[in-house]
């Protein structure tokens, strides 16, 4: 068994993925955990009917949301990701979902989507080599959620790395709900509400 080979099925059987998941390590690296998505689809269930993760990734969120929301919508730039995703939804057995291929930095492609909510799960744009900035290959923060805004809806959830403070997204986005989310007791990423979805400006934690 080749080392990439050892570390995916580790992290397959530490997060709890479906052993059939399809996406290479890479990918299954940077995901989100199963727990992780569970507590926010239990977050947001009274919040609408359609959710739109963009930047959705090989679709582990989709498929916890899934089970709250009538209808959810997965949006990737990365061709074999978002075939990765469609595969991992239909495994799933997952019949309410559209999956598309895109770039969310295209306001004609935002201004199409419907949705009650939407999810951004900031790419970290990472290589086995190593971890690249996310915030200097990504759309500008400020922009896109401007536009999410505009075009789509004010409940907006934001995945942050964790070096993404509190500090630094208020400077870009103003008030927010901020939450540091831990996952065996190490700091996963943070979730940011916005909009609609705030219940109280300012920081916590969760344990998931």
């Amino acid at each position: 068994m080749s080392y990439n080979k050892m570390m995916r099925t580790d992290i397959i059987q530490t997060r709890g993925y479906d052993p059939n998941i399809s996406g290479d390590e890479l990918s299954l690296k940077i995901a989100s955990y199963p727990a992780t998505a569970r507590y926010l689809a239990e977050r947001l269930k009274k919040e609408g009917d359609v959710v739109c993760e963009l930047c959705c990734g090989v679709g582990v969120s989709l498929i916890e949301l899934s089970k709250t929301f009538n209808k959810v919508l997965g949006i990737d730039i990365d061709s074999k990701i978002v075939e990765d995703c469609r595969k991992n939804l239909e495994q799933a057995k997952i019949a309410n979902y559209e999956v598309l291929c895109g770039d969310i930095s295209d306001r004609e492609l935002l201004g199409k989507i419907r949705a009650d909510i939407v999810l951004y799960d900031i790419p970290y744009w990472s290589t086995h080599a190593g971890q690249v900035d996310p915030e200097r290959q990504n759309p500008d923060l400020r922009n896109l959620i401007t536009n999410i805004r505009e075009l789509i809806t004010d409940k907006i959830v934001i995945y942050a790395p964790t070096h993404m403070t509190y500090e630094k997204v208020v400077a870009a986005l103003g008030p927010c709900e901020y939450i540091e989310v831990f996952t065996n007791g190490k700091h996963d990423r943070n979730f940011i509400f916005l909009g609609g979805l705030v219940r109280h400006v300012g920081t916590t934690r969760v344990e998931v």
